[in-house]
């Protein structure tokens, strides 16, 4: 091959890298702040969501779980905050808050399948609710003395939004799980009142009740039959053991 045809040959291939160069520069600056226009745009609205959230204005509350929602189902809520701000919800003064906020997250994950598994771990971190319901007022002092002593545990993270009046023809106690993998935690809530001397079965009604899905994850329904009540009822002492 003549020298002049390699020479030639080099010239051709540092100019195709120069041009490659001169056009892969430019594209990677502009990418880059795309992306750092998008990032910045995602913090700006999971910070306008957060304070719209929180605000005492009941229509910019509104409009602040509506873009909640948008944000979920567009994959814009890590589940660090979906978790803070259902905790948040979960101790606010507004007893709407909560609920409002999982309403969002149900429509949202009816759209977007990776939003119910944000859901789920995000209310894992909450207190297991369990919703109560007795056959009578002694059982409901029952359990009002029995939910004294899991406040005075640090390791009884539970939270009973309700305590009512319920007829149903059971002879045992059940504690209701709405999805198999919430058993654990029920397993846990019947542990603490079997130590107390309750007879309490776990129920999964995943595969038994079509309405179950639509419960919020870590949720419980205890229900009360007709078994004697625990010790802990007519006065004797009993000490709870930490949950696991």
């Amino acid at each position: 091959m003549p020298p002049e045809s390699a020479q030639q040959r080099r010239a051709w291939r540092d100019l195709i890298i120069q041009m490659t160069a001169s056009i892969m520069i430019p594209l990677t600056i502009a990418g880059t702040g795309l992306y750092y226009t998008r990032w910045q745009q995602n913090v700006n609205d999971l910070k306008t969501m957060i304070d719209l959230v929180s605000d005492d204005k009941p229509e910019r509350q509104k409009y602040g779980i509506a873009m909640f929602e948008y944000l979920l189902k567009n994959d814009k809520v890590p589940v660090e905050f979906v978790a803070a701000q259902l905790e948040y919800a979960n101790n606010s003064s507004d007893p709407q808050l909560l609920s409002s906020m999982e309403r969002a997250l149900t429509k949202a994950a009816q759209v977007n399948g990776r939003v119910e598994e944000v859901f789920s771990e995000a209310v894992g971190r909450l207190p297991s609710r369990v919703f109560v319901s007795v056959l009578n007022e002694k059982q409901r002092s029952c359990f009002s003395q029995l939910l004294s002593s899991l406040k005075d545990n640090d390791e009884a993270l539970i939270t009973v939004p309700a305590i009512a009046l319920a007829k149903w023809d059971g002879k045992v106690n059940e504690i209701r799980a709405m999805r198999e993998a919430d058993i654990p935690k029920a397993n846990a809530i019947a542990g603490w009142m079997r130590s107390l001397g309750f007879a309490v079965e776990v129920v999964n009604l995943e595969g038994r009740w079509s309405g179950a899905k639509r419960v919020r994850p870590n949720t419980y329904e205890l229900w009360f039959g007709d078994a004697p009540l625990p010790p802990v009822c007519s006065g004797k002492q009993a000490s709870l053991p930490a949950a696991n």
